[in-house]
């Protein structure tokens, strides 16, 4: 069992208190001095470098409609969720994130009104300081809330889940207009202290086809939390990581250096794919993210992990269509942004993570696993060339707003890689919303065709490498991603290349070695500024 600081301080005043009784006078000066080092040890300085374990859950929420409706389907997953932090406590979790749609389920998007109504929570306002575990007054629709705020006290842990919250509205109060129900609906993170007291309650602001949720217009602030070990965490869900708001803002202008993510991802190749997105934003952003993904891969929904930014030790994570749930837990290296107290740490830090080979998310599955896929017709492509030459080749592609990809290689056999540019709008979620980014990157081609770039399915070539290479580009953008993954879907580690960016938004990949069954090696910049 893990003991915190505070249970360490008072389990041994309580033996120096017996101690006394006894007349031990020679051991309790001992002791003395014992606790007053243990309690130096135990505290961390804003500033300071910290250890924290972080574990976060790859989840197939029960999704099972019965007479009694969505509260039956929250009490068990909310039942499940607890047990899942009462095994990432045995294994030294200090926090832990459930995945988006944890509690709900997929589902309750084909919902009536009515019926989709019996899925949602009220959500105590966290300035309340509210315990719904020992609530004694009427919380509303609130078993789920109750249930982990429970989990997170019995656990002695921090605790972020996703949940379909509840709020009374009226016309004319100011708020967005009311539907008939009289209840306005968000996706919403929340956040659960050691304690079980609602300490953050974040409304998703960038929804992906959610219809029935309104987005959440508070402010950045919102999604902020602070911990006892002195670690500030910034919140976000599932689309958030591919805009400005919230997590991005409290990275840029609060300084903070850990996420907490909740997911329903929608893989879309040949750039998008959950766990290059979730790299490439921690490391290009040299940020802590703890990722937890909802797991249906028939509905494009898997990945999950621990990803340490610009760190280049292995990562943790899962990708698996056969995985189901699956817990991750981690240690994590970090700078308090407040005083605190230092977590105790085991010697050897339990781990949860799936091995390397589970990780593959292209083996033969017994489940089927959606993927959309980028319309590249607009996309500058340049065929490299093929053959056994070591000679060194340059090969340049360019598109608007000034951008060129260069690239220095040798031939990587008979395969047909290209390199792609593109500057303008991409559009995701099937036409409905609109980014501006700058992509640069190599990609593995089925033909000189570019649509068929990136294109999984039957078929793929056998084992291969691609040589070592360089690729860089002059970007007008300030925020740009890495992505590096192969062609079973599996990242390549952040030590087997170089990834780097200057003041002048020139960045650049280079690695010193070949890359075995290579899909994607490149930039994945946006210019959040012209989105339309």
């Amino acid at each position: 069992m893990v003991l915190r600081a505070g249970l360490l301080v008072a389990a041994s005043v309580g033996l120096l208190l017996l101690q006394l009784a006894r007349g031990e006078r020679l051991r309790q000066e001992s002791l003395v001095e014992s606790l007053r080092a243990s309690q130096t040890a135990t505290h961390v300085r804003a500033g300071e470098t910290v250890l924290y374990t972080g574990a976060v859950l790859e989840y197939e929420p029960y999704i099972t409609w019965t007479e009694e409706g969505g509260e039956a389907i929250l009490r068990e997953n909310a039942k499940v969720i607890a047990e899942y932090a009462a095994a990432a406590k045995e294994m030294g979790a200090d926090i832990l994130v459930a995945p988006e749609y944890g509690l709900n389920g997929l589902d309750m998007h084909v919902l009536d009104p009515d019926e989709l109504l019996s899925f949602t929570q009220n959500v105590p306002d966290p300035r309340d300081l509210v315990v719904p575990c020992s609530a004694t007054s009427d919380l509303g629709q609130a078993t789920a809330i109750k249930a982990l705020s429970c989990s997170a006290l019995e656990n002695q842990m921090y605790l972020v889940i996703d949940v379909a919250e509840k709020t009374p509205c009226s016309e004319g109060d100011g708020s967005a207009p009311c539907p008939p129900s009289g209840s306005v609906l968000y996706n919403t993170q929340v956040v659960f202290d050691r304690n079980g007291t609602v300490i953050a309650r974040y409304r998703k602001k960038n929804l992906f086809l959610e219809w029935q949720f309104t987005p959440g217009i508070e402010s950045d602030d919102t999604a902020l939390f602070t911990t006892d070990f002195g670690v500030t965490f910034t919140l976000q869900v599932c689309f958030d990581i591919a805009f400005g708001h919230p997590g991005l803002f409290n990275v840029d202008t609060r300084g903070v250096k850990d996420v907490a993510m909740s997911t329903a991802w929608v893989d879309v190749m040949p750039f998008l794919i959950a766990p290059s997105v979730q790299n490439g934003w921690s490391r290009g952003l040299g940020v802590n993210l703890l990722v937890s993904g909802h797991h249906r891969p028939e509905r494009s929904k898997l990945g999950s992990g621990i990803f340490r930014g610009a760190s280049d030790l292995e990562h943790d994570y899962v990708y698996d269509v056969e995985s189901g749930s699956r817990l991750i837990v981690s240690e994590v290296q970090t700078v308090a942004s407040v005083d605190g107290r230092r977590p105790l740490r085991r010697p050897s830090p339990s781990r949860g993570v799936a091995p390397p080979e589970a990780r593959r998310g292209n083996r033969p599955s017994r489940r089927d696993h959606l993927i959309q896929y980028d319309d590249l017709s607009n996309y500058t492509q340049v065929v490299l060339q093929k053959g056994d030459s070591q000679a060194v080749q340059y090969a340049e592609a360019c598109h608007d707003d000034g951008l060129c990809c260069h690239l220095t290689y040798t031939p990587a056999g008979n395969l047909t890689y290209s390199l792609l540019a593109y500057s303008g709008v991409v559009v995701q979620g099937f036409g409905t919303y609109q980014i501006y980014a700058q992509i640069c990157a190599v990609v593995w081609c089925r033909s000189e065709d570019v649509a068929t770039c990136g294109r999984l399915g039957e078929g793929l070539p056998g084992a291969d490498a691609f040589p070592a290479f360089t690729i860089y580009a002059d970007f007008a953008v300030d925020h740009v991603y890495p992505a590096m993954f192969t062609r079973d879907l599996a990242l390549v580690e952040n030590d087997l290349y170089d990834y780097s960016c200057d003041d002048q938004r020139s960045c650049t990949i280079s690695t010193s070695a070949a890359v075995p069954e290579l899909m994607t090696a490149g930039f994945y910049g946006r210019w959040y500024d012209r989105d339309p």
